[in-house]
């Protein structure tokens, strides 16, 4: 034994599953890919590493990127189908919510959320595992013969004709040897993390009055028209930096974001807090992401008690709810056959070969500034070569990690994009299954022509 290395003895790793399709993360993502390729034939397992699915859409966020600036509907399809199942649980605004901001929105119950993703993926057919984790994958001439998972029961290989990574982070693929980025293309600098948290028992229309009473004192963003407040009905708020900064004059917050950041619940007085910022971390570095968890964690503490000190009708609120785990906005993007770029999504472009479209600000919580760059964009395409990663022939990748620049990535990750790229990563899959091709070989036509047939937004 080395100071520094162990050798691990050879071990023989049982092969649990031989399928179609495997997919690795059950995010919006996720769930979308497993449940397109089975419901077009294949057999698939999914693989997730928490203890139930939804990812991000548990966390008490409401699912964004439906449609673009101009009120027109940009993603269908499964997600369609999804938010109609979720309405029909009581689990989702029976509409979306204007914002002049944001673009329209739904809010979600998280727990609804959990529900809904597992029955689907069991009428779909697909095969899933929770607490399960991809640690490692077995590639021979750019083909992946088996991706080894860890889990209760210890380690185990599930073989697969093709492979889909949604886990957000590319853990499989950059196990594959896929290459990627993480980080700014200037500096390296990532995005900021947030734990969500909600607050029960808050008086919005207090606030509401407020708004309106004294707008010098509180504040909102220069992008969130004040007469969006007007009725106090379902909202996101963004503002009250003046609030925040005389708490730091008077020794209160150690360290916040710039902004109040809160999203109405569909439980009348419950708000979800989207205001901690925890920045220059690499979430793929255990270390940095311990100390994100527990910093976050501190940092929700501190931010309640300001709530409740110094933001009107919050004055009797409650903190009862923290996400499981801490959103991260951005960790490695694949390099793929083609890249999408900022200049891209201003321009509008819909390339030939695009599988989903966006239509969300690029929305960019910086690192360094302590501020938001928000910058509303067009409708744009999302080509297929940006889920297809170099150096790998049977993987797809979909959701925020796909091949995209920083300034790209930031608004591709939404949610709502993240279930349309998982629905066409699933039916590419389901392509190359059918036709014993890989994934850089898939007909986009054809691909094109199924989502169509299933209600996707092209």
């Amino acid at each position: 034994m080395g100071d520094k290395f162990i050798l691990e003895k050879p071990r023989k790793t049982p092969v649990t599953e031989n399928v179609d399709v495997f997919v690795a993360g059950g995010g919006p993502s996720g769930v979308m890919a497993a449940i397109a390729a089975a419901r077009l034939g294949c057999s698939v397992v999914l693989a997730e590493s928490k203890a139930y699915f939804g990812g991000a859409a548990t966390m008490g966020l409401p699912i964004q990127g439906y449609y673009n600036q101009d009120n027109q509907r940009i993603v269908a399809g499964l997600a369609e189908e999804f938010r109609q199942h979720l309405i029909k649980k009581n689990g989702a605004s029976k509409e979306f919510i204007q914002c002049t901001m944001h673009n329209p929105f739904l809010i979600v119950d998280p727990e609804k959320v959990k529900l809904v993703c597992a029955e689907m993926l069991k009428q779909a057919g697909v095969r899933f595992l929770l607490h399960t984790q991809v640690v490692d994958t077995i590639v021979e001439d750019g083909v992946i013969q088996a991706v080894l998972l860890e889990g209760k029961s210890g380690r185990e290989a599930v073989v697969a004709k093709q492979y889909i990574d949604c886990t957000g982070d590319a853990d499989l693929a950059a196990r594959s040897g896929v290459p990627f980025s993480i980080g700014s293309e200037k500096d390296g600098t990532t995005q900021a993390s947030t734990l969500n948290f909600r607050m029960d028992s808050v008086d919005i229309q207090v606030l509401v009055r407020a708004l309106f009473d004294n707008p010098k004192r509180y504040d909102l963003h220069h992008l969130l028209p004040r007469e969006q407040f007007r009725g106090g009905g379902h909202h996101i708020m963004v503002g009250l930096g003046n609030l925040i900064e005389e708490a730091k004059s008077e020794g209160f917050m150690t360290d916040a974001w710039s902004f109040v950041n809160y999203i109405t619940q569909l439980d009348e007085n419950a708000v979800s807090i989207n205001s901690v910022h925890v920045k220059n971390k690499n979430a793929c570095d255990t270390r940095d992401l311990t100390f994100i968890e527990v910093e976050a964690r501190n940092l929700v503490q501190e931010m309640a008690q300001f709530l409740k000190l110094y933001v009107p009708g919050f004055e009797n609120s409650r903190l009862t709810f923290t996400a499981g785990w801490s959103g991260i906005r951005e960790t490695r993007r694949v390099h793929g056959e083609k890249t999408i770029t900022a200049d891209d999504i201003l321009a509008g472009n819909r390339p030939q070969d695009t599988i989903a479209l966006g239509g969300y600000p690029i929305d960019i919580h910086s690192s360094n500034e302590n501020g938001l760059v928000f910058q509303k964009v067009p409708t744009y395409g999302i080509s297929y070569g940006c889920l297809v990663p170099l150096q790998c022939n049977n993987l797809l990748v979909a959701g925020r990690s796909i091949s995209a620049t920083h300034e790209a990535m930031a608004s591709t990750r939404l949610m709502a994009q993240c279930m349309a790229m998982g629905e066409a990563a699933g039916t590419a899959a389901f392509i190359c299954v059918e036709n014993g091709c890989f994934t850089r070989d898939v007909d986009v036509s054809k691909l094109r022509s199924i989502l169509d047939f299933h209600g996707a937004c092209l």
